[in-house]
């Protein structure tokens, strides 16, 4: 019962915020970038799927990305980088959450996707606490955009940075690194 009017409570907050989550065109998947941290509330977070940017954000915004299911290398670049490998299905919608941490200079990030399986959680609080965090970093952030034009400048800048953190995932991939993957029951519902 306290699950049913927690939900409720939830569901009936996110909808008078005017906001839902998007769903995704047919055939394709969605993806969130949030950030429900504010540690390092300043510090941009830059994201790209594979060679493609999709843009810069700092906390109390996020970023929705719709794209071709299958699979895809999302990665993030602050002081350091994180990388996640992922099989999107079409028609899903998935959380990925950029968490800050520490760096010497400025916040490191990591990217951790959002389980939506209460079962995975140690108890059902946890779970709650957690969907409550990620639907509000949603419900009351700002969502990131981007003009074409910003977009192609910011692109043209980080040409050289995308070749060499490519490169890098790949040589680590051949020494048998392994990387975060995103199991496909993943996604949002």
């Amino acid at each position: 019962m306290k699950k049913l009017l927690f939900l409720l409570i939830v569901l009936a907050s996110f909808s008078s915020q005017g906001q839902e989550l998007k769903k995704p065109s047919e055939g394709k998947s969605l993806v969130y970038f949030v950030r429900t941290s504010g540690t390092g509330f300043l510090i941009n977070f830059k994201y790209f799927d594979g060679e493609k940017y999709l843009g810069k954000f700092n906390y109390g915004k996020y970023l929705v990305y719709e794209c071709d299911p299958g699979k895809h290398l999302f990665w993030a670049k602050s002081e350091n980088t994180d990388y996640l490998e992922v099989e999107l299905e079409a028609g899903k919608t998935y959380i990925i959450d950029s968490e800050p941490q520490m760096g010497a200079i400025k916040a490191g990030v990591k990217l951790v996707p959002f389980n939506n399986n209460p079962s995975s959680y140690k108890n059902s609080k946890k779970y709650d606490n957690k969907r409550e965090v990620v639907l509000k970093s949603i419900t009351t952030g700002e969502e990131y955009t981007i003009s074409n034009e910003a977009l192609l400048t910011e692109k043209q800048d980080l040409e050289s940075l995308v070749i060499k953190t490519l490169e890098k995932y790949n040589k680590q991939k051949e020494k048998g690194n392994e990387f975060t993957k995103m199991p496909l029951e993943m996604y949002f519902e």
